[in-house]
């Protein structure tokens, strides 16, 4: 039993170029340092309650 590989010839030789928008890349830091914020409240909460 023979297994036959084939490719297409032009395969991965086509590249489409992404135009990003900034206002999404400055939403997405947004997010993470709005998460990042909120994870610390919680932690400064909850240790707060431990000690309090």
């Amino acid at each position: 039993m023979a297994t036959r590989l084939t490719a297409q010839h032009d395969f991965g030789h086509k590249t489409l170029k992404v135009q990003r928008n900034s206002n999404l890349k400055r939403k997405a830091w947004l997010a993470v340092f709005a998460g990042s914020a909120v994870f610390w409240i919680v932690a400064v909460f909850m240790i707060w309650r431990m000690w309090g």
